[in-house]
């Protein structure tokens, strides 16, 4: 998680009450769609973290054509 881990989590914890706090607000949101936005939301996480940033670039080498 690079250099700053702990501040990833508390992005993840506060997006997770977030979340919690717009079902409450909102009923028919479903379990389901919270929980894709979550997984999104690591993702987006995971991708700007310096190894999320690696990899994209050494994906994006690789599939350069020369």
């Amino acid at each position: 998680m690079g250099k700053y881990p702990i501040v990833h989590l508390i992005v993840l914890i506060i997006g997770s009450i977030i979340l919690l706090a717009l079902k409450r607000k909102f009923k028919k949101i479903r379990y389901v769609e919270l929980i894709i936005i979550f997984i999104l939301m690591v993702v987006l996480i995971a991708i700007f973290t310096d190894t999320g940033i690696d990899l994209v670039k050494r994906f994006i080498n690789f599939i350069q054509i020369d």
